[in-house]
């Protein structure tokens, strides 16, 4: 119990830095070395869906976005909204607030238009919802109805968002898919 309390200690004291460094001081680099400290641990007691998780995700995807590190800024700001899909519904505040930060970076990336924006956000909640369900499925033992749920999830996120990243790996490392072998 007391190594729990001391690891959630030190991960506030990363995430508080982190977030001084980012908000107050625009030092980045060392923002998002803190950041991920406090995830890392973050994780290792409440594990990916908590409130707390969920912070540190938007904290990291809000200094990558200020680097303009848009490709990774949307996997970190999509993993926060996912866990507050999961958590709240699509319809709570803080969910919402991802949901923006998603907007931003999808535009950032050359998304202008509201219909094509609006298309981006949809894949991704379609992919979520994809994703959800097949963990819901494997959690059940219908392994086979998962991974066709998780190959619909990567398909979707490979027609908006390429073939490459990290939430696609995600979605096929639980599908069982294999990355192929790096080219030579």
């Amino acid at each position: 119990m007391a190594d729990r309390v001391q690891k959630l200690e030190q991960a506030q004291k990363h995430y508080d830095l982190g977030k001084d460094l980012s908000w107050d001081k625009g030092d980045f680099d060392t923002a998002l070395s803190e950041l991920k400290k406090s995830l890392q641990l973050r994780e290792s007691v409440w594990g990916q869906f908590h409130d707390e998780t969920s912070k540190a995700y938007y904290e990291i995807g809000r200094a990558l976005f200020a680097k303009k590190l848009y490709t990774e800024s949307l996997v970190a700001y999509r993993r926060c909204l996912r866990i507050r899909v999961s958590l709240f519904g699509k319809f709570h505040t803080e969910t919402k607030n991802a949901d923006h930060c998603v907007r931003l970076v999808v535009q950032a990336k050359g998304l202008y238009s509201g219909r094509e924006i609006n298309e981006a956000i949809d894949s991704i909640y379609s992919s979520m919802s994809h994703e959800i369900a097949g963990d819901t499925y494997r959690k059940a033992g219908r392994n086979a109805e998962a991974q066709l749920e998780y190959i619909k999830a990567a398909s979707i996120e490979e027609y908006f968002f390429g073939k490459t990243g990290d939430i696609i790996g995600d979605i096929n490392r639980k599908a069982g898919i294999k990355a192929p072998p790096p080219p030579k």
